[in-house]
């Protein structure tokens, strides 16, 4: 017998767990049962400084410069009322600047403060090691057949 959990189940399909038979059979519960384990990773490399979802949207503002609040609210299935006040307190906290758009002033612009690159640098640096523990069970050619499974599956949504 291997180390806990690495025991094959009855199929073969999977390691034998504690869970019953039914739930074994439910990609959603084996969805939920990684996001636990990689939440909490998340946690562990970032504690109380930044949370889960201001997280991405910090970094889809360093990967799209510009971006608007209602793009990260289509790309991130966030609703307006819950984006606004995250946006307001990453400005707050000196990580965005929100500038006037060239052709309408109505629409605010996104960008990175010098501030926001550097604590987005390091936090994403700290994720993506703690997410090498996490995922430590899987080698890279597995990791990334797991993203692009994942990536169809909300792709889709």
């Amino acid at each position: 017998m291997g180390p806990k959990g690495s025991e094959q189940s009855a199929t073969g399909d999977a390691p034998a767990s504690d869970s019953p038979p039914g739930l074994e059979n439910l990609l959603g519960y084996h969805l939920r049962r990684a996001s636990i384990v990689d939440l909490a990773g998340f946690a562990q490399a970032l504690g109380d400084e930044i949370k889960t979802v201001p997280f991405t949207v910090l970094c889809m503002i360093r990967d799209c410069p510009g971006i608007t609040a209602a793009e990260i609210g289509r790309r991130a299935k966030l609703q307006r009322a819950n984006l606004a006040p995250m946006l307001a307190d990453l400005d707050a906290r000196g990580l965005i600047a929100r500038l006037p758009d060239r052709e309408d002033h109505r629409v605010q612009r996104l960008h990175l403060t010098p501030e926001g690159a550097e604590a987005a640098a390091a936090w994403y640096a700290r994720v993506t090691a703690q997410e090498e523990q996490t995922f430590g069970a899987l080698n890279a050619e597995e990791r990334g057949a797991l993203r692009r499974l994942l990536a169809r599956v909300w792709q889709t949504d």
